[in-house]
């Protein structure tokens, strides 16, 4: 017997029997053997995500196999696959326009109605899946990191950066890391550092080859040329801003658990261009993956952001009473000691 974590209610999950049905038109089931733990999973469990409601499999950062004989899209059965956080119709205005994060018609994993990857079968649409290079496959648990690293590439692919400008990062969790990993090994800039209150998550950053400060008075945010915001944490925006030189672009990646406060004035005084970047989309994706295989063939910390390895059994209790500096890896999803 396999089981599913579910997630009824504020610091609620319990283990219980899977429960398979068949797979509605335009989804595909797959088999989980790797998943991670994503910040947005943390939100939903806390009662904090502005839209995801229980009862609720969470996890959506995953490694999979399709079981399913019909599949669309050049899928096939037993191919290893990864995916986004949601489906999209492909048929609506925003999908016709490669904006299926904004899908009229979007299926939302995570919450009430849908599935989850803390489980053993997952029932996927079709249209969130992407399939693993060849050869490749879960002992390749790098690529449980598609899905957070589209939503970089989506936020800073095309912002115009180069190796000369400064990048800072608010926010070393996963999210951060990942922005900094992505601007430094991809698009080449040298000059990157990370704030985070957390002393222990600065100390990995450190670790991985970058500055970090868990005090906004050692960064010096007046020779910042774009500022990725990447902690969803209570924060004065306008405390970093009123730093800036004229000019500086913010890009907003992460949620925000409480209100946040802006002066509009400041904005326009200072000519800041801000910029929200919301999920990503299935281009965005299949990038994340080929950089992900390019490091695998190159000298790249991104595999050392995965710190902590648990097993399903683990990760009820993990997610209550433990926190990690890196991204956490689960194994042998759906089974109980």
């Amino acid at each position: 017997m396999f089981y599913s974590l579910m997630c009824h209610g504020k610091k609620h999950q319990t283990y219980e029997p899977e429960t398979l049905t068949p797979a509605p038109a335009d989804f595909t089931r797959i088999e989980i053997f790797k998943a991670a733990i994503c910040g947005s999973d943390f939100m939903v469990l806390n009662q904090t995500h502005p839209y995801k409601e229980y009862p609720a499999i969470l996890g959506h950062e995953f490694i999979g196999k399709i079981t399913d004989e019909d599949c669309a899209y050049d899928l096939k059965k037993g191919q290893w696959v990864t995916g986004l956080s949601y489906g999209s119709c492909g048929e609506c205005d925003y999908c016709k326009r490669g904006m299926d994060n904004h899908c009229l018609k979007k299926v939302t994993y995570n919450t009430a109605g849908s599935s989850g990857a803390f489980t053993r079968t997952m029932t996927v649409h079709h249209r969130s899946l992407a399939p693993l290079p060849s050869g490749r496959t879960a002992d390749d648990y790098e690529f449980v990191l598609a899905e957070p690293l589209s939503i970089v590439v989506h936020a800073l692919d095309n912002l115009e950066i180069s190796h000369e400008n400064q990048l800072t990062v608010i926010g070393a969790g996963a999210m951060g890391l990942l922005s900094a990993i992505f601007c430094r090994e991809v698009k080449s800039v040298e000059k990157v550092e990370l704030v985070d209150k957390a002393a222990a998550r600065c100390a990995f950053a450190h670790s991985l080859g970058f500055n970090a400060s868990n005090t906004m008075s050692n960064v010096n945010l007046s020779k910042t040329d774009v500022l990725v915001i990447a902690g969803g944490e209570t924060l004065n925006l306008n405390d970093y801003i009123g730093l800036l030189r004229p000019g500086t672009r913010v890009v907003l990646i992460s949620y925000f658990d409480t209100p946040v406060m802006l002066d509009m004035n400041l904005i326009v005084r200072k000519e800041i261009t801000l910029q929200g970047s919301f999920l990503s989309n299935p281009q965005d994706l299949l990038k994340a993956i080929a950089i992900i295989e390019q490091s695998k063939k190159r000298d790249s910390r991104l595999k050392e952001i995965i710190t902590d390895f648990i097993t399903f059994g683990e990760l009820r209790d993990f997610m209550l009473t433990k926190s990690s500096k890196g991204k956490v890896l689960i194994d042998k999803l759906g089974v109980l000691p």
